[in-house]
């Protein structure tokens, strides 16, 4: 380190260490303390704070849990592909549920060769909605992001009592390969069962549901001949609920937020009072009590992989993207990077330079993290990565 660097070092007084989980690595609390390990290293007189933070997707339940406490609740739910699993949603208090979409039809409970999209449901959603209900829930906060599905919420919704039937009045289960032979749906059961409970949707992305297949269709197991088969079956679950008195489907087909998740707040907004809020913006707002992330001289965030994603919504990016307008610096600390962020107040690292083909584990993960920390911790304008 060059004297001027060190000495422009001795002027960071402040770090956040503020990462989302590495899905598939490590959760964000132990993303958070790997990285304050390199932070303190490189910066042993900073006043160093560890927020582990999530965005609405995977980890979005334990973060809130872990800052805000509330009662764990076990429930019997499907995955994506209908297996039965046991899960929890989190009662915050007697009246305000939180349910992770990650946890229940999420892409982290399923190996990328079995993945099958057009047959994925997002069911298990609305069993544990149900469930919430049941037990006394009426704001239900719905973390949307890291799912398998791409069924527009039709899961969800037959597991709430929609009927969606053919044209001979006979029961379909919508999922995208089936959804082109239901000719109606009965909302009214779904309906009587959402009276009076509110959804708060935290997506954790900011593309609409009639952008989802570009954006995340590959992410999901989505092959070219699938594509046409998903588009059509959305297109004619916008056009169902149209028809069944959701006058603004096709409007909020378009809207953006309605697309994370594979659009599951995108069907249950046709049945339930429904607000959306990027899951990002709420979890900081909840979570950073002291405002840690806007005021510190550094932040240092994470996310398993850096693309253009990172900055339609995810937590790196909205962190770094608020701090940019302040003129603060933020390092971004990855697995993999795709492209390259947008200010040059943002920096990225990788955990390993050049990024392995193959994962990182135990203490390669741990050592990488905290070097690439380190190596954020000082404050020239970096060059980034291509």
């Amino acid at each position: 380190m060059s004297p001027d660097i060190r000495a422009a070092a001795r002027r960071i007084g402040s770090v956040v260490v503020a990462p989302n989980c590495l899905r598939g690595y490590a959760t964000s609390v132990e993303v958070a303390d790997a990285l304050a390990v390199g932070v303190r290293r490189a910066l042993p007189h900073a006043s160093v704070t560890v927020l582990p933070l999530a965005d609405g997707g995977d980890g979005t339940l334990s973060v809130l849990h872990e800052v805000l406490g509330g009662r764990l609740m076990p429930v019997t739910a499907q995955d994506a592909a209908g297996r039965a699993q046991r899960i929890s949603w989190l009662a915050l208090d007697s009246r305000t549920a939180v349910v992770e979409t990650a946890s229940i039809c999420g892409l982290g409970g399923t190996s990328p060769r079995n993945l099958r999209p057009l047959a994925a449901s997002s069911a298990g959603v609305g069993t544990v909605i149900a469930h919430a209900i049941a037990n006394g829930a009426k704001t239900v906060l719905l973390a949307l992001g890291g799912t398998a599905v791409v069924d527009g919420g039709a899961g969800a919704l037959h597991a709430l009592g929609a009927r969606f039937l053919d044209s001979a009045g006979k029961r379909v289960v919508p999922v995208p390969s089936t959804l082109r032979e239901a000719a109606l749906i009965d909302l009214a059961p779904a309906r009587r069962l959402l009276d009076g409970v509110t959804l708060r949707l935290l997506p954790d992305v900011r593309p609409s549901l009639a952008e989802n297949l570009a954006f995340f269709g590959a992410q999901k197991g989505m092959t070219e001949q699938d594509q046409p088969i998903a588009a059509g079956a959305l297109s004619q679950l916008v056009g169902l609920l149209a028809a069944a008195g959701d006058e603004a489907a096709p409007a909020r087909f378009r809207s953006g937020w309605f697309g994370a998740g594979g659009g599951i707040g995108f069907g249950l907004a046709a049945a339930a009072t429904a607000e959306a809020k990027p899951g990002a913006e709420a979890l900081l707002d909840m979570v950073d009590r002291t405002g840690a992330v806007r005021s510190a001289d550094l932040a240092v965030t994470a996310e398993g992989k850096v693309d253009e994603s990172t900055w339609r919504g995810k937590l790196p990016g909205t962190i770094a993207s608020r701090r940019a307008a302040d003129g603060l610096r933020t390092g971004v600390v990855a697995i993999r990077f795709s492209g390259r962020s947008p200010d040059p107040l943002i920096a990225h690292h990788p955990v390993a330079d050049p990024p392995p083909a193959s994962p990182l584990t135990g203490a390669a993960l741990w050592s990488g993290l905290a070097d690439a920390a380190a190596r954020s911790c000082t404050p020239f304008a970096a060059v980034m990565p291509s």
